[in-house]
């Protein structure tokens, strides 16, 4: 059957930006594109500013006259004028927010529209004109010599004048000598909008009183004269209109109280609806802005917030055919198979539907000639029903097209009906002639036919030769040696009627291959399931020459291969690949690639075409290449922080740093920016890294923030690259220049200094030092004065006239008592001890040999004296005796005490230990009795040798090394504990 109809729609990406991307409101009223490339978005509840899709919004308490935003411009010395409808006007510098109302001079603060025109902002409101002047800021409200209510509209320039349309008073112009208003006409009331176009305006009217004629064109010259207008259309109220660089014109409308609103092109005499086209559904439109830079179209709604359009890369939707499965297109015309049936698109759209594919199918086993041929069984499709039928490919031969399903393959004639069935059933079948074809079995072996149209002379090749393809994929040919692919095993290639495994015969161990394609280089293309390419030389040996990395390519599934001129497209579940040279052209839903479920894609020319459950794309790929802008971007650099803090606002201009550098202290060594490029018409496209001098770059990101922590002093220039994957191009730029200050003491004066510092420092330390061992002498000189005076208080108390006269008494009692032999013994022991105490007197350090032998004598002549028997010990557990050094006459006055007040007569079996013991470095002397117990530590029965022996004891070590304790148990006896630092005497 033949349909003629229309069979296209164009569609240009758009993209929303609403409060629920950061807008502070849905109902934008102005909209302005700044020479900068900022955009400035003006909204019932603040202003926006819009860079690189990243919103910045600006509000009363920012220095905003009012947040109701009605009109946005631009004067000549690129600072802003923001009109609010309910506060005046804001002008901005970039850096501050000066406010112009009433109070100043301003006429009315309610402000509709702003026109700048020769060094001067010309401000609109609903009550009448200011006039402020750019440089001295002066404002000035023009006489008009009527009383109207005169709310301003619109403003056009003609011939260096302005004109100034309002709502019901007329159109005027504005006398700047004589600051007046000039009246020109009044044909019309309620007029909405005006604008200029060449020599044209367009004035837009009430649509329900003006059916069918809200919009009227003049010619400009006739407008201002008060003629008849050229054309009347349109049925909606217009609030703003622009123009591209193409000369059509856009205007928006809301319907006030009527549906009718939206966005029009009004070429041609005629307002066309375009809402679908450019995917705005909002019958509330209200503001335009284009960009000719970059042929964007920015639109303001009043209910759905902004739109951005691109008008330069247009993608065309084809969306008559739904579902489709693959495509095929042979010299002029276009097949699409889908799950109904072939569409077929040449002069004529033709359609053949499924069930003429199962007619062709039944009247092929209704034929009554019809027989079984050599090697084929037909059992398996004869009684197949029409819902067994499901479409699966398209393949052309010789401009011949081929329909596989799963009843069979079918031939198309020439004359685009069903030519032919042939029970064949495949899942990947391949044409080497116009006759002879292979077909993939599905999940078993692969067939030849030598003749398709009689069915016979046919190979079979065997699964139990591992060298026979199997879960074939894709069939190729290049440099006429032809290839199979596997899902599972591999490389094929088939020559001189047989095959070869490239896994069996170690040639290429890629397993899981998927698709394939031939570049301009006759060079083979294949990609496997883990999303990798591979390029592969075939002609005269296999070389795999390159390799394309899954990361390499935005997406990680492929769904089609196809080679273009120098390019490689890839698509996957992401978008389209175009792949040159290691860079990446990638097209998604920024240029109206919404639906990304692609079935199958095919090149015709210079088309690109990819099917889709939705319809098919046809994308110019001619367009696409070399409808970019390479120049090089302008760098910019933002919101610098250090130590985590913002920089003062006084080191930008317009939002970006005015320096190339900056220098800090050594204490404020965190720092962190931002870098991008300005005006960028698709900055979600971009990627960013950097590198600080020579160093690594980082790894590429869709965040374009460096981020320096801890730096040490010196200087860092930071280089930024950008890949921009709307062009495949990469941009590099020094970006800024760190000095980090090292702290005083890494100074080159400080460093100088350091030499005399030292010197002084030296010799300081070295009168120091003279003066420490000056003082150090004389604390040894007082110390040894003491140690000899202690000796000698120690000798003193020792042999004081007391113990003198007892030792005396004691013998003279011995002599009375006729007791001749104890009175001499204790003579001799007494002159022994005498003898020994005077000679130890004047030695430092005696060794504990000579201290036990002094014990023994003096504890003898204490038990003579006191008639006491005392069983006494002394042990010095396997000590050097000889060799171990004692102060002298230590613990003299310790025996005293145990003999004068440990025990007395009352005293049973009274024991007295002398241990002497070495402990980590230490000699522990300790003396232990079972006396009646002696509180050392009391200061009242301290006894004076007892004193001298601690004083000894700091005198003979500083570092309070020894020490002396006692523990004493009433009624049960004394332990005293004296710890010595272990001195070795020399031989």
């Amino acid at each position: 059957m033949c349909i003629q109809l229309t069979f296209s729609q164009t569609f240009f990406s758009s993209t929303n930006f609403s409060t629920l991307n950061g807008l502070p409101n849905n109902s934008v009223y102005s909209i302005k594109k700044d020479s900068r490339g900022i955009l400035w978005v003006g909204t019932g509840a603040g202003v926006s500013k819009i860079r690189n899709n990243k919103i910045t919004n600006f509000y009363e308490e920012d220095g905003l006259a009012y947040n109701n935003c009605w009109a946005i411009e631009e004067d000549a010395n690129h600072n802003l004028w923001f009109g609010s409808y309910g506060g005046g006007v804001t002008f901005y510098d970039g850096n501050n927010f000066s406010v112009y109302n009433t109070s100043k001079g301003l006429v009315n603060n309610y402000i509709r529209k702003i026109f700048y025109h020769n060094q001067k902002v010309f401000i609109g409101t609903k009550s009448g004109l200011s006039v402020i002047d750019i440089n001295s800021k002066e404002i000035t409200n023009p006489v008009i010599n009527s009383d109207l209510k005169f709310q301003v509209m619109g403003f056009f320039e003609f011939e260096k004048s302005v004109y100034i349309q309002t709502y019901r008073d007329g159109l005027w112009k504005y006398n700047s000598e004589e600051n007046k208003l000039v009246f020109l006409c009044h044909n019309y009331d309620s007029v909405f909008s005006i604008f200029k176009n060449n020599d044209l305006v367009l004035v837009s009217f009430d649509g329900f009183v003006n059916k069918d004629k809200s919009i009227k064109k003049y010619n400009i010259k006739n407008y201002i004269n008060d003629s008849k207008p050229l054309n009347e259309f349109g049925n909606s109220v217009f609030w703003s209109f622009v123009s591209d660089r193409n000369q059509n014109i856009y205007g928006v409308a809301d319907g006030i109280n009527y549906p009718s609103g939206g966005l029009f092109n009004l070429n041609n005499n005629a307002a066309e609806i375009l809402n679908s086209t450019f995917n705005v559904q909002s019958t509330k439109q209200w503001s335009l802005e284009y960009d000719s830079n970059n042929n964007v179209l920015f639109i303001g709604t009043l209910d759905k917030g902004l739109f951005k359009v691109d008008l330069t890369k247009k993608v065309t939707l084809y969306n008559q055919i739904k579902n489709i499965i693959d495509i095929e297109v042979t010299e002029n015309t276009e097949y699409y198979l889908s799950e109904d049936g072939l569409h077929i698109k040449g002069n004529t759209y033709m359609y053949i539907p499924s069930k003429d594919f199962y007619s062709k199918y039944q009247l092929f086993f209704d034929d009554e000639k019809l027989t079984l041929k050599e090697g084929f069984s037909f059992a398996r499709f004869k009684n197949n029903n029409l819902e067994d039928l499901e479409f699966k490919s398209l393949k052309k031969i010789d401009n011949t097209i081929w329909v596989n399903t799963t009843i069979g393959l079918f031939k198309i004639a020439k004359n685009n009906t069903v030519e032919s069935y042939f029970p064949f059933y495949t899942s990947t079948f391949y044409f080497t002639s116009k006759n002879n074809a292979f077909f993939q079995t599905p999940y078993s072996k692969v067939y030849l036919l030598n003749d398709i149209e009689n069915n016979i002379k046919h190979s079979e090749f065997e699964l139990e030769n591992s060298n026979n393809p199997r879960d074939v994929t894709s069939i190729i040919e290049v440099n006429n040696n032809l290839f199979f692919l596997s899902r599972l095993s591999g490389l094929y290639q088939y020559h001189n009627g047989e095959f070869k495994s490239f896994i069996k015969n170690n040639i290429w161990k890629e397993k899981e291959l998927i698709y394939s394609a031939v570049n301009n280089n006759n060079q083979l293309i294949i990609s496997n399931s883990k999303g990798e390419v591979f390029f592969i030389k075939t002609d005269d040996y296999f070389e795999v020459v390159n390799k394309i990395e899954n990361s390499e390519i935005i997406g990680n599934t492929i769904l089609f291969l196809k080679s273009y001129k120098e390019y490689l497209i890839i698509g996957t579940e992401k978008g389209i690949n175009l792949y040159r040279d290691n860079s990446v052209i990638f097209l998604d839903e920024e240029q109206g690639i919404t639906n990304k479920l692609f079935s199958s894609a095919i090149i015709s020319n210079d088309n690109l075409l990819i099917g889709t459950d939705k319809g098919y794309y046809k994308i110019d790929l001619k367009t696409i290449i070399n409808n970019f802008n390479i120049k090089p971007y302008d760098f910019s650099i933002s919101n610098i922080k250090v130590n985590y803090k913002d920089i003062p606002s006084s080191n930008y201009n317009w939002f970006q740093y005015t320096k190339k550098s900056i220098k800090l202290p050594y204490k404020q060594n965190t720092v962190s920016f931002s870098f991008n490029i300005n005006n960028h018409p698709l900055p979600n496209k971009l990627k960013y890294r950097y590198k600080i001098a020579s160093d690594e770059w980082s790894q590429w990101s869709s965040e374009n923030t460096v981020q320096l922590n801890h730096l040490n002093n010196g200087d860092y220039n930071i280089t930024g690259e950008i890949k921009d994957y709307s062009n495949g191009k990469t941009y590099s730029s020094k970006l800024l220049s760190i000095t980090i200050t090292p702290p005083f003491w890494k100074t080159w004066w400080f460093i100088s200094l350091i030499p005399i510092i030292l010197f002084l420092g030296g010799y300081i330390l070295y009168r120091f030092e003279i003066n420490r061992i000056k003082k150090e002498e004389l604390l040894k000189q007082d110390i040894l004065k003491r140690v000899s005076e202690t000796k000698m208080e120690a000798l003193q108390s020792q042999m004081n006239p007391h113990f003198i006269f007892n030792a005396m008494n004691s013998i003279q009692n011995f002599i009375i008592d006729d007791d001749i032999d104890n009175s001499l013994k204790y003579m001799g022991e007494f002159s022994k001890l005498i003898r020994k105490t005077l000679h130890n007197s004047s030695l430092q350090y005696i060794s504990l040999a000579e201290e036990i032998s002094y014990l023994k004598t003096y504890i003898e002549l204490e038990k003579l004296r006191f008639e006491t028997e005392v069983t006494t010990t002394i042990t010095a557990d396997d000590l050097a005796i000889d060799t171990i050094g004692v102060p002298p006459m230590l613990l003299q006055p310790i025996i005293e005490n145990v003999f004068k007040h440990a025990f007395d007569s009352n005293s049973k079996n009274p024991k007295l230990t002398i241990n002497f013991t070495q402990n980590n470095g230490s000699l522990a002397c300790e003396v232990i009795d079972n006396g009646k117990g002696v509180d050392y530590n009391n200061s009242n029965k301290q006894s004076k040798g007892t004193k001298l022996i601690e004083e000894r004891l700091q005198l003979l070590d500083h570092s309070s090394s020894n020490s002396f304790s006692t523990v004493s148990i009433p009624l049960k006896g004394t332990i005293v504990t004296i710890t010595l630092k272990f001195y070795t005497l020399n031989n």
